[in-house]
């Protein structure tokens, strides 16, 4: 039967209507008493002892209802509501308690009021979750989102009496969650623009969250890591003994601050190939402090690695072939006089004996000359000079220190002004400069400053213009006397950790390029430190 509404009688028609002095509002609470004391004979309703048993009983039973609740009665929609709707009525508050639908919510009716007209008409049932209806709160209207039900009441005859409405304003939650969703969308983007490989856990150490780069040097992807334990998917072992090793996210849970560990662990991907990193961790914690995860930054350091050990390799052949050159240098001269009483004596010798071992020890001189001859060859710069920017030099040099730094705590200071670039044997004075910053490091075990600086200037000795490269340090400086034996060979202030070639072989490529390296260091506490000065002319030919 298709349910229909039906006009209002006046009070004096219908059996239920009669008089009755049983008829009254029940329960406690504000509205209960506002209900009572309203004057509805002000209204279609007429006064309470009219009402239908229905109406009454619905009323009751919206007024004990502690959840937000509503009724529309008859076909103009006289509203009633509970203690648990008040608030959600804002500044229409009171005045709504018996006014019809349409004047109540004139601003949300071309949403809502078909929704009701449909329920008195045909008896629709609705259930709508997280709908936008904008209605007028603190004097202008307002985006409010509501979970509501809309049911009909029904009459003793079958007809659609009333609308029973159970409602709740979700606008907070539906806020909290849209900020959410844009604070996840942020964090997802910040995570995709990170170059470095990012993994964030929970506190228990399983994944949620990975970057792209996270998923190519793990070769996981996200939809495959997410859940499970990190160790599952971030497998890291010692670079040396390939034993599994305790990653920065352990410790972190284990000890509850960042972790910064050296570059001397191999991933193991998914697929088994192994890749040298560096990482480190950190913790996440929620207002209270309380750990909430974690999160793991690493980063793929083969080519930093490969390049440091080319640079390693190409100071070590230098120092070896300055070295060799050196000692060809003490042997060439003896033999040139040993050669030379060769010839001297072959005049005053008449045995043919003595002749033919005259003639076999000049061989065999001759052949320990060629010897030392292509030992003097063997630290020349194999290679053509090539036009190069202070940046660039700079650049690969700080990359491989770059961990280092890092973890020793020390601050990189960089004022790069030279625009000029500068010709020269780009290896030596890469080998220079790594030279002076590892040095400059290890002058600063407790952390410090360390400054990288550039500039074209004119040197005042020569008049030439150049180059200057400035790597300076707040380390523990030097004194008179060590500074004035660090340019020799073999002089070292780092014990058995040091050769004692570096600053030598820096000093002589320097001098090949017609250029200059000066020093200046002090002692004083609160302003001690080391600054080396490296200048290269523009217009110098390279010996």
């Amino acid at each position: 039967m298709t349910a229909k509404t039906t006009p209002f009688p006046p009070p004096s028609e219908g059996t239920n209507r009669s008089p009755s002095p049983r008829k009254q509002v029940s329960g406690a609470g504000e509205m209960a008493d506002l209900t009572r004391a309203h004057d509805w004979a002000s209204t279609p309703l007429g006064p309470i002892d009219t009402w239908s048993d229905t109406l009454l009983c619905a009323v009751n039973v919206m007024l004990s209802c502690r959840f937000p609740t509503v009724i529309f009665w008859g076909s103009e929609m006289i509203q009633f509501y509970n203690d648990g709707y008040r608030p959600l009525m804002a500044e229409k508050h009171p005045t709504a308690l018996g006014q019809s639908a349409h004047e109540c919510w004139k601003e949300a009716w071309h949403i809502i009021g078909p929704q009701w007209e449909a329920v008195l008409a045909h008896g629709t049932t609705s259930f709508m979750k997280e709908v936008l209806v904008p209605v007028i709160r603190n004097g202008r209207l307002q985006d409010i989102y509501w979970t509501y039900s809309y049911s009909p009441i029904y009459g003793p005859e079958g007809t659609v009496d009333g609308i029973l409405i159970v409602c709740h304003d979700v606008t907070d939650e539906v806020v909290a969650a849209r900020n959410l969703r844009e604070s996840e969308a942020r964090a997802t983007r910040v995570l995709e623009s990170i170059g470095d490989a990012v993994i964030v856990t929970d506190a228990d150490t399983c994944i949620l969250r990975m970057n792209p780069v996270a998923e190519s040097l793990t070769g996981w992807t996200i939809d495959q890591a997410k859940g499970r334990q990190l160790s599952k998917v971030f497998h890291i072992v010692n670079e040396a003994t390939r034993q599994t090793v305790e990653g920065p996210v352990d410790k972190v849970k284990q000890f509850g601050t960042t972790v910064g560990l050296t570059n001397q662990t191999i991933l193991i991907r998914k697929d088994g190939t192994e890749t040298p990193i560096d990482d480190s961790a950190a913790p996440i914690r929620d207002d209270e402090g309380t750990l909430t995860g974690i999160v793991l930054v690493f980063r793929d350091i083969a080519e930093l690695k490969r390049a440091e050990a080319a640079l390693i390799q190409s100071e070590k052949l230098a120092a070896v072939g300055r070295l060799a050159s050196s000692i060809a240098h003490e042997i060439n001269n003896p033999l040139e006089s040993v050669m030379n009483l060769i010839y001297l004596a072959r005049q005053y010798a008449v045995v043919p004996e003595a002749q033919q071992f005259l003639d076999t020890a000049d061989q065999e001189i001759r052949r320990v000359s060629i010897i030392a001859n292509q030992t003097l060859r063997f630290h020349k710069q194999p290679s053509n000079p090539q036009e190069i920017s202070c940046f660039d030099l700079f650049l690969t040099v700080i990359g491989i220190y770059e961990g280092k730094l890092r973890n020793a705590g020390i601050e990189i200071e960089r004022r790069y002004r030279a625009e000029h670039p500068v010709i020269c044997f780009e290896g030596d004075i890469r080998q220079v400069l790594n030279n002076l910053v590892g040095n400059a490091i290890d002058a600063m075990p407790a952390g410090g400053r360390l400054l990288l600086r550039s500039s074209e200037a004119t040197d005042w000795r020569t008049g030439r213009k150049g180059l200057t490269l400035t790597i300076a340090d707040t380390g523990v400086g030097m004194d008179a006397q060590v500074r004035q034996k660090i340019f020799d060979p073999f002089f070292t202030t780092k014990g058995i950790g040091g050769t004692g070639l570096g600053l030598w072989v820096s000093q002589e490529i320097i001098q090949r390029h017609n250029g200059a390296l000066r020093v200046r260091s002090s002692q004083r506490e609160g302003s001690g430190g080391t600054v080396f000065i490296l200048f290269l002319p523009f217009d110098a030919a390279i010996r």
